[in-house]
């Protein structure tokens, strides 16, 4: 199954002849983050960004952000925790679509664009454990994904805000039996 993430809008500024920019791309590929790429060869006019953010450098790839900061040659653990911090603060502030954590509500939530709730999971809190007892998804939004969509940005809030799980909804212990690469994040039984 692919990643997706959504840290929210990107624009990679760079040169397909340069080795970190290569490995950026890469890394937004394998982590299914969406972005814009401005190759600078094709468009030299967009160097003068890179010029600007850089303070007069022309280092690449410069990258920018949905919150207007940006990384210049960032490694993949720079990239890592820009990503997640942006995911962080979409899930606080529960505006974005995607899931966030509705914690007034102790529910995961997977929003559409428009911002409705297509899909959730009720939880309670055990220390640094979810205990997930039910999933749903909108009758008009079933047979979609949805639910599965919903589990995948669960597991990654799970793994950004070092917590685990304990699935008691067949759905949510199915989803994650099925899927060995999320096991990092079930919680031990004694």
């Amino acid at each position: 199954m692919t990643k997706t993430r959504n840290p929210g809008p990107i624009t990679m500024y760079g040169a397909d002849w340069c080795g970190d920019c290569r490995r950026a791309k890469a890394w937004f590929a394998e982590e299914g983050v969406e972005y814009t790429y401005i190759d600078l060869i094709e468009q030299p006019d967009e160097t003068e960004t890179v010029l600007e953010r850089n303070n007069g450098r022309k280092s690449i790839p410069v990258i920018v952000f949905a919150d207007d900061s940006h990384l210049t040659e960032p490694s993949n653990a720079d990239l890592e925790a820009k990503v997640a911090s942006l995911e962080a603060s979409d899930s606080e502030a529960g505006t974005s679509a995607g899931v966030v954590d509705n914690e007034a509500q102790s529910r995961f939530e997977l929003r559409n664009d428009q911002g409705d709730v297509v899909s959730f999971a009720d939880y309670r809190a055990q220390g640094s454990t979810v205990i997930i007892p039910h999933v749903e998804t909108a009758p008009e939004h079933r047979g979609q994904g949805n639910a599965a969509r919903l589990m995948e940005g669960v597991v990654e809030n799970l793994r950004a805000t070092e917590r685990t799980v304990t699935p008691l909804c067949p759905y949510a212990a199915g989803y994650l039996r099925d899927r060995p690469e999320t096991h990092d994040v079930l919680a031990l039984r004694r």
